[in-house]
C-alpha cells in the first residue's frame, strides 16, 4: 500500500518533489527577505517558489509557498511500483508553510500544508504537518531542541484512507564540532477505509520506532 506517497513523484508523507533532476535554475536576490525561485527540466517537469523571513519585535518567522507541476508520461504513467499503467499525464504539488520562534524563550511552532493533485484521481491527497518546541541552551556544548510532532495524510492510497504520526525527539548540537546528535520516538497508525476483513491487507497495526543519529557539517 502506497501511504503517504506522492504518485511517483518522489518523496513522501507530504514531502513531494524530491527526486533529483536534471533542471534550469533561478535564485533571485533577496529582497527586504523576500526571495523567489524558479526551475524547468525537459519533458517537462517545473516549479516556482516564494520565501520571506524576518524578525518582528523579538520573534524570528519565515513562510515559504511552492507549486511544481509533472507531465512527463514516463514520470507519471507507471504506479503501483510499475506494475499498472494509468495513463495519467499530469501531477501538481502545492505546499506552504509558516515558522515562529520567540527568540528569548526558544519557543518555537512550525506548520506546513501540501495537497497533490493527480490527473484522473477522485480526490487530492492532503498533508497537514504540526512541530512545535523549545531551543535552548542546556549545556556549553551548544543548543538543545525538545520537540513534538504531528502529521496527518488522507486519500494517499484509497479514498477516505488515513495515515497519521506523531513523536517526541531532541537534539543537541555540538558547536565545536558543527555536529548535531538525536534521539527521536514516532508513533505511527493507518486506516484504509475499508473492511478489517478485506483479503488484501487485513487489519494495519500500529507501528512504533525509535531512531538515534547524528550529523557532521563539513
Amino acid at each position: 500500500v502506497d501511504v503517504g506517497g506522492c504518485a511517483g513523484m518522489g518523496g513522501a508523507w507530504g514531502d513531494c518533489n524530491g527526486l533529483t533532476q536534471n533542471t534550469v535554475r533561478y535564485d533571485s536576490p533577496t529582497f527586504a527577505g523576500f526571495s523567489v525561485s524558479a526551475s524547468w527540466g525537459a519533458d517537462d517537469f517545473w516549479d516556482i517558489a516564494a520565501r520571506y523571513a524576518g524578525e518582528f519585535s523579538g520573534i524570528k518567522v519565515a513562510a515559504a509557498v511552492a507549486y511544481n507541476e509533472v507531465s512527463d508520461a514516463n514520470y507519471n504513467n507507471l504506479r503501483n511500483n510499475g506494475l499498472v499503467p494509468t495513463g495519467l499525464n499530469n501531477m501538481n504539488y502545492v505546499q506552504v508553510g509558516a515558522y515562529a520562534q520567540h527568540i528569548a524563550t526558544g519557543l518555537f511552532g512550525l506548520v506546513n500544508y501540501g495537497s497533490l493533485d493527480v490527473d484522473g484521481a477522485s480526490t487530492n491527497t492532503d498533508t497537514w504537518y504540526l512541530k512545535g518546541g523549545l531551543r535552548t541552551r542546556f549545556v556549553p556544548l551548544g543548543a538543545t531542541v525538545l520537540y513534538a510532532e504531528y502529521l496527518n495524510n488522507q486519500d494517499s492510497a484509497f479514498v477516505g484512507d488515513e495515515l497519521r504520526v506523531w513523536g517526541l525527539g531532541a537534539v543537541q548540537e555540538i558547536d565545536a564540532a558543527a555536529m548535531s546528535v538525536w534521539i527521536k520516538y514516532r508513533n505511527l497508525s493507518y486506516d484504509d477505509n475499508l473492511a478489517i476483513t478485506d483479503i488484501r491487507h487485513g487489519e494495519f497495526q500500529n507501528f512504533n520506532y525509535v531512531g538515534v543519529g547524528g550529523l557532521i557539517n563539513f
